[in-house]
């Protein structure tokens, strides 16, 4: 198969006029030339051949003709740019722009940051102060000193997932936390600390009993250092029972929040004990994981 655009493009630079009409009838002459010398070839070309040969000769044809529009196709004309120098005239007894919208933007910006000064009040007053586990016991003017403890030790409403039903307790002695579990994938979170007679303690319980500063007996005859007598009770100031042997009950210590301890069960601060056992009914489901 033959190129012939080198062929067809010396016979178009050699005509007198280049118009389209002229370069028409050099590409009639060209195929009937071709057809006629292919027919008279000696053996005889298929079919395939023939057409393969005028294929390539009308393509030849397209590229040597877009060549020539390309040539005598008048180039257009650069574009004008105005300078600049002066302002049209149009404009020059203009007043400069304004811009209208600049008094709503401050506006909405001096809104914005009132917002977020009342937000940040409002969460600095809600906040827990300084990170503490002191017990708030009803009727007590003062208390035993509390050292200070994290944050995360302290009572709170936290994101939980689980499969157990709402109002189910969940001990994970491992990370000391116990979880009341709460609607809407929640819980109220509570810091424990885990005593030696608890150490192996798992499985499902009930709450089957509930006693207030179990263990204390008050003096027979009243003193005013009584109250601060029951404070030193190693079992705080309320117990519930999983069973005879094991309980959740108080501590006034609350640096043994977060810790094994060498006595005791599964141990609250007291102020989250009295919290949790106000909530907490008889025959509540206990699941302890070890």
């Amino acid at each position: 198969m033959a190129d012939y655009t080198q062929f067809l493009t010396r016979a178009v630079a050699a005509l007198d006029l280049n118009t389209p009409e002229q370069r028409q009838a050099l590409y009639d002459r060209a195929r009937k030339t071709l057809v006629d010398k292919l027919r008279g070839s000696d053996p005889a070309l298929r079919n395939t051949d023939l057409a393969a040969e005028g294929a390539a000769l009308e393509a030849s044809i397209r590229r040597v003709e877009a060549a020539a529009v390309r040539r005598v196709s008048p180039r257009p004309p650069d574009p004008v740019y105005e300078t600049g120098d002066a302002p049209p005239e149009d404009y020059q007894d203009r007043p400069p722009l304004t811009d209208g919208r600049k008094p709503l933007r401050i506006a909405a910006l001096a809104f914005g940051v009132l917002v977020m000064l009342l937000v940040g009040v409002a969460a600095y007053s809600l906040w827990p102060r300084g990170g503490t586990l002191a017990p708030r016991i009803a009727g007590q003017a003062s208390e035993q000193p509390v050292a200070n403890a994290p944050y995360i030790y302290l009572r709170q409403p936290v994101y939980y997932r689980t499969t157990y039903p709402v109002g189910t307790i969940i001990v994970d002695k491992i990370q000391n936390f116990l979880y009341v579990v709460r609607p809407n994938t929640s819980a109220l979170r509570y810091g424990i600390g885990t005593g030696s007679e608890c150490v192996s303690l798992a499985g499902f319980f009930k709450i089957l009993r509930k006693e207030e500063w179990p263990g204390w007996k008050p003096p027979p005859q009243p003193s005013a250092g009584a109250d601060n007598d029951r404070m030193k009770n190693p079992l705080g100031a309320r117990a519930l029972y999983l069973n005879t042997d094991n309980r959740i009950h108080g501590t006034n210590a609350a640096l043994t929040i977060g810790r094994r301890t060498p006595d005791g069960c599964i141990r609250l601060v007291n102020d989250d004990v009295i919290y949790f056992y106000d909530r907490t009914p008889l025959e509540s489901r206990v699941v302890v994981l070890n």
